[in-house]
């Protein structure tokens, strides 16, 4: 196996698993169970928050420095947040933790699907990613549920070693690059094809760095063959799970159990495993795949009212479908860090501040209203063209 794949395949299950594994705990982690569904919803979106504003600095970080130092600090935070959400109860610490998790995140997922593109048979190997990236959120969710009633923080627990494990790959898999710069000569970065690590000319190059022209590549990409709308879709069918997922703990207080919440929300990420290793293979158009997504993504949110173990199954398959999609689209427009960053702060933005502004609308509307109202706004993006 390419010895990269060995360290990001692991990397993104337990990054993933250990984002996840606080969902059917949010009552308690934000207030042994009394906190407001605010509260909950801003300890769940702390993390997606912190993924938000950092994702596009840290994809044009690993275009100046090389892939693997950026996913490598990404795996490096997520452990660190990792121990003080394990060993903390305070309030401030979890949501502290939480954010400093997503910054993690935001370094890397930009440097890893930039390192990805990069390798033969990438869309195969997107699949791949994608499939353990779910893997990861569904076993973070269902190991949660059912084993709370061991400890709270179990699954936290379990996911903090195994993002130990990943960050010892991390140093054994550096050795290589300390190797390098000790020796002086110049080494390919086999996960970015653009990207280059050359000893001896990084501080130079770091002094005359330029923000500006950074600041203007991003804004020239967000406008460039259509890649806002694919951005404005990732905010809003993102947004719609988010905030779906964050607020279903409180929603279901009085019919579901834990174990049983946490079936029903890992289902959906069992379900985005599947749709999006099949999605990797189709030969269907970009747009034929987004557009499935949000159709099923939709249908899930409308039967989540009825039939939770149905609704996020589709949800599941809705995301892990349109993800597909969008992330082939970009990557035809550009694969450079700045771009994949870029991409990823809007499935972020949707995650991170959808839940928090939704969430204001439950009290005088009724969770039902809400959940109803962001299948309708799903439903309407349909109409946008895309190419």
């Amino acid at each position: 196996m390419n010895s990269r794949k060995f360290l990001l395949y692991p990397s993104v299950f337990a990054i993933q698993g250990l984002s996840n594994a606080v969902i059917p705990i949010l009552p308690e982690l934000a207030g042994n169970g009394s906190a407001s569904p605010a509260v909950s919803s801003l300890l769940y979106s702390g993390y997606f928050i912190g993924a938000l504003l950092t994702l596009i600095p840290f994809g044009i970080l690993a275009d100046r420095i090389g892939n693997l130092k950026v996913a490598g600090l990404g795996i490096t935070l997520t452990f660190i947040s990792g121990i003080f959400i394990s060993y903390s109860d305070n309030l401030w610490v979890l949501g502290i933790s939480r954010f400093v998790e997503g910054v993690g995140c935001g370094a890397f997922f930009p440097a890893a699907y930039s390192m990805i593109s990069g390798w033969k048979n990438s869309q195969r190997s997107l699949g791949e990613f994608n499939f353990l990236l779910n893997a990861g959120l569904a076993a973070g969710v269902f190991l949660s549920g059912m084993l709370a009633e061991i400890g709270i923080k179990t699954a936290i627990n379990i996911f903090s070693l195994l993002a130990g494990f990943s960050f010892a790959l991390l140093i054994w898999e550096s050795r290589s690059l300390i190797s390098f710069e000790n020796s002086g000569r110049k080494k390919v970065n086999s996960g970015a094809s653009r990207n280059r690590e050359i000893s001896g000319k990084k501080s130079g190059d770091l002094m005359s760095y330029n923000p500006g022209k950074y600041l203007e590549k991003t804004g020239e990409t967000f406008f460039e063959d259509g890649f806002w709308k694919l951005w404005g879709i990732s905010v809003i069918l993102y947004g719609a799970t988010g905030l779906l997922t964050s607020n279903y703990a409180d929603y279901s207080a009085g019919f579901l159990t834990k174990p049983e919440l946490g079936l029903a929300i890992s289902a959906s990420y069992v379900a985005a495993m599947l749709s999006s290793l099949a999605a990797g293979r189709t030969r269907l158009k970009n747009k034929n795949i987004v557009r499935a997504g949000i159709i099923l993504t939709a249908a899930g949110i409308l039967l989540s009212l009825k039939a939770p173990l149905l609704a996020f199954f589709l949800i599941g398959a809705g995301g892990g479908t349109a993800v597909i999609g969008l992330i082939a689209a970009v990557s035809r427009i550009s694969s450079s860090g700045i771009a994949m960053g870029l991409f990823n702060t809007g499935i972020y933005a949707g995650l991170g501040m959808i839940p928090i502004f939704g969430s204001l609308f439950i009290g005088p509307l009724g969770y039902e209203t809400v959940f109803l109202g962001s299948a309708l706004v799903l439903l309407m993006i349909l109409g946008l063209k895309l190419e």
